[in-house]
């Protein structure tokens, strides 16, 4: 079950690191065919403001649209349920969490999302990191461990 949802998520992200910068370069070579074109019959000035002023109106209209979509979809669906696995996968993590770290990072979502980031970008491209980490969770692992076995022992 989770193995499923690791390797879809995995597939989303190798899908998206291939399409966000192909849909960024085909936007701006359209911009670019528009400039082009439009320097043509305009002065070079004119045509850069014109394609800028084209692109601005396009991602209002997007904006537009957006909020017309979520709008109507929000109306239109009673509120779900979540699935069963998310519960399951929840439960998991919050048995196994250190009790003032979740607070913490129920006190500071966004500052945990970044130091979340940033640990998993620095132990990517560090393997001093990525050790570093991997001996601060053992270590911790087993203390927890031992707190554990001792609560129940009392």
């Amino acid at each position: 079950m989770l193995k499923r949802f690791k390797k879809k998520l995995e597939t989303q992200a190798v899908a998206s690191v291939i399409i966000i910068p192909m849909i960024f370069f085909v936007i701006a070579f359209l911009a670019l065919a528009c400039y082009l074109s439009l320097r043509e019959t305009l002065s070079p000035p004119l045509a850069a403001l014109v394609t800028a002023a084209a692109g601005i109106v396009v991602i209002a209209i997007v904006q537009v649209l957006a909020r017309f979509s979520y709008r109507r979809s929000t109306i239109r669906r009673a509120p779900q349920r979540t699935s069963e696995p998310e519960q399951d996968f929840e439960k998991l993590l919050l048995e196994h969490a250190d009790p003032v770290l979740a607070k913490w990072i129920g006190d500071n979502p966004d500052k945990a999302a970044i130091t979340t980031l940033l640990l998993g970008v620095a132990a990517g491209y560090s393997e001093a990191v990525r050790q570093a980490l991997m001996d601060m969770y053992i270590r911790y692992s087993e203390a927890e461990t031992q707190r554990r076995n001792d609560n129940e022992e009392n």
